[in-house]
């Protein structure tokens, strides 16, 4: 008996059975795959009379631990981790981080307003469009080192901004 070609015939039939055992078709390839493994070892020490049905069995145990296995692990795990997740801090910031972030918004959107015409347009050319320098160069008849000047000019008046609220 070819164990190899027993079990690829009954391949199609094992992953239909076991995805009806688990519900999910990722599952039952797992489940199956390890039924080989399981198969494999049993037939390499013995003779089967149905090797076929043996397969079946296999699929149909190991569906049912691990069936076995995620009830135990909902029932242990199941309500403690509702009860954790409460006590875990959210990832939102507050709403005072989120009022200081908006004010803090507000206060750059002036400056960036305060800005010298070309300056303001490099900046946010740099900023906001995510332009390359020799972009903005060419854009604004200028040379590269003087777009970087502009650009610089922008960010520092902003940080300067930043500095004097705080």
């Amino acid at each position: 008996m070819d164990t190899l070609q027993v079990f690829v015939a009954a391949q199609p039939e094992l992953l239909r059975y076991a995805a009806r055992l688990t519900g999910d078709s990722a599952e039952a390839e797992d489940v199956v795959q390890e039924a080989w493994l399981r198969f494999r070892a049993a037939t390499s020490t013995r003779m089967l009379d149905e090797p076929k049905g043996y397969l079946f069995r296999i699929v149909h145990n190991l569906a049912l631990d691990r069936y076995r296995r995620r009830r135990r692990e909902n029932q242990i795990f199941g309500s403690e981790a509702t009860v954790a997740a409460a006590f875990v801090p959210s990832d939102e910031p507050s709403q005072h981080t989120n009022l200081e972030a908006k004010d803090e918004l507000a206060l750059l959107h002036r400056t960036v307003t305060q800005l010298p015409k070309r300056t303001r347009r490099a900046f946010e050319m740099h900023r906001f469009e995510d332009m390359k320098l020799v972009e903005i160069a060419a854009e604004l008849g200028i040379s590269k080192s003087l777009a970087q000047e502009l650009v610089m000019e922008g960010v520092e008046y902003c940080k300067k901004a930043l500095r004097r609220r705080d």
